[in-house]
C-alpha cells in the first residue's frame, strides 16, 4: 500500500513570476509527486495567470489575505483540514507568526526561509519592534532556518548563524535545460520593433526599491550616449508608485523611445538569450534569480558589487561587479562592453557551467527534500 505524499504548505506574501514563488515552482517541477504535494499560499489576493503555471506543475494555490482579525482562524482551519506535514514560510520575520500558528496546530516541520538580505527599504520604529517579537517567535517555533545566501542569513539571523544547528544556506536552483534553446534574437528584436543592430540591454526584476530602477535608467541613459544603438528591455511587475516614478524619470531623461517596458513575462529565458548584457544595479539582494538566469542563458552580467552577487560571481563566469559608488558614466563604460566579452573577444562561445555548480536545480531539490523528510528536533509545538 502506497503511503500518502508529504503535504508541504509554502507561504508567500504574493504570487508572481519572480523571486521566491518562481524558485519554488522550479523545485515543484522536479519533485516526485508520489512523495510530495505542494500548496502555494498567498497572503494577498493577487495571483494572476501564475496560478496556471503552478497547477500545470502539480501544485495548488490557497488565497488567505493577511489581516490581524480573520487570518489566524482561517490559517488554522487550513492547516487542520489539510493535515500538512510541513509549513515552509517565505515572508521574512512575519514567518514568526506563521510558524507560531503552525506549531499550535501540531505541524511537525516548520521552516523559516529568508530570501532577501533586507525586509524593506524603510524600517520604522513600529516595524523594528514588531521584528523583535517576530524574530523571537521564529527562534522558538522554527525547526529549520534557511537562507538563499550567506549574506541573507547573516543579515536576517546574525553573524553567528553557523552556531545554530537549524541554520542552513540553500542556494536557489535552476534547470539549465530551460535555457538550452538557440537564441531567438531576430524575432525578439522584431517583436519589440527594435533595429537589428541594436545593442540590447535587459533588466529582469520586480518593481521594488531593492532593484534601484531609477539608477538603472540613469545608467542606461549614459550608455545610450556612448552607444546610440543601445535599447533597454524592462521585465517585471510590482509597486505602482515605483512604476509611475520610473515612467517620469524615463521621460525626464528623454529615452522613452529607447526603453521597452514589458511587464511580467513568461519567456524570460528567450529574452535573456537575445540580450547583449543584463544590467543589474540593485541596492540589496538575497540571491538574485535574474543573475543566475543570465548566467544560464550565457548573457554577460554587469551588477552591483553586493556580497550575495559575489557569491554567484565566485562560482560562475560572466558576472562583472561594479560598486554602487561608481558614477553612471563608469557603469555605462563597463556595460558597453562587459568584461567577459572583452576577455573572450568575438571569436568563440563563453562557458557558463551553471548545471555543474551549486546553483543547479538538483542540489536545491535534494536539500529541500532532506529538510522536509527529516524528523523534527523536538522543539515546542505550542506557546
Amino acid at each position: 500500500m502506497l503511503s500518502q505524499p508529504t503535504k508541504v504548505l509554502h507561504v508567500f506574501g504574493r504570487l508572481g513570476r519572480g523571486g521566491a514563488p518562481m524558485r519554488t515552482l522550479e523545485v515543484l517541477r522536479h519533485l516526485d509527486r508520489q512523495r510530495y504535494a505542494l500548496v502555494f499560499c498567498t497572503l494577498s489576493d493577487v495571483v494572476g495567470d501564475f496560478q496556471t503555471d503552478i497547477e500545470a506543475s502539480g501544485g495548488r494555490v490557497a488565497r488567505l489575505p493577511y489581516g490581524l482579525v480573520r487570518f489566524p482562524a482561517r490559517f488554522r482551519q487550513l492547516l487542520r483540514s489539510e493535515r500538512f506535514g510541513v509549513v515552509h514560510s517565505h515572508v521574512y520575520y512575519q514567518s514568526g507568526n506563521i510558524l507560531r500558528l503552525a506549531a499550535r496546530c501540531g505541524v511537525p516541520v516548520r521552516v523559516a526561509h529568508f530570501r532577501s538580505s533586507k525586509e524593506s527599504a524603510k524600517v520604522t520604529l513600529r516595524r523594528r519592534l514588531q521584528g523583535v517579537v517576530l524574530r523571537r517567535w521564529i527562534d522558538r517555533f522554527a525547526t529549520d532556518i534557511l537562507a538563499v545566501s550567506e549574506e541573507a542569513m547573516a543579515e536576517a539571523w546574525g553573524p553567528s548563524w553557523r552556531e545554530d544547528p537549524r541554520c542552513r544556506v540553500v542556494y536557489n536552483g535552476l534547470d539549465p535545460r530551460r535555457f538550452a534553446a538557440p537564441s531567438d534574437r531576430a524575432s525578439v528584436l522584431q517583436e519589440f520593433r527594435l533595429p537589428q543592430d541594436a545593442y540590447l540591454c535587459i533588466h529582469v526584476g520586480r518593481m521594488s526599491a531593492a532593484k534601484n530602477h531609477d539608477r538603472l535608467v540613469r545608467i542606461f541613459a549614459a550608455l545610450a550616449r556612448r552607444r546610440p544603438e543601445a535599447r533597454l528591455l524592462l521585465i517585471g511587475w510590482g509597486e505602482k508608485r515605483i512604476e509611475d516614478a520610473l515612467a517620469h524619470r524615463i521621460a525626464e531623461l528623454g529615452i522613452g523611445h529607447l526603453v521597452c517596458r514589458c511587464g511580467e513575462r513568461s519567456d524570460v529565458p528567450r529574452l535573456l538569450k537575445a540580450a547583449d548584457v543584463l544590467l543589474f544595479p540593485s541596492l540589496w539582494e538575497g540571491l538574485p534569480g535574474a543573475v543566475l538566469e543570465a548566467c544560464a542563458a550565457g548573457t554577460p552580467v554587469v551588477a552591483s558589487d553586493l556580497p550575495s552577487i559575489r557569491e554567484i560571481a565566485s562560482r560562475l563566469e560572466g558576472v562583472e561587479l561594479v560598486s554602487l559608488d561608481e558614477s553612471d558614466q563608469g557603469w555605462a563604460m563597463r556595460a558597453s562592453c562587459p568584461l567577459v566579452v572583452r576577455n573572450a573577444g568575438r571569436g568563440g562561445p563563453v562557458r557558463f557551467p551553471l548545471g555543474e555548480s551549486v546553483f543547479a536545480i538538483g542540489a536545491c531539490v535534494q536539500a529541500m527534500c532532506s529538510i522536509w523528510d527529516r524528523p523534527p528536533g523536538g522543539l515546542p509545538v505550542g506557546d
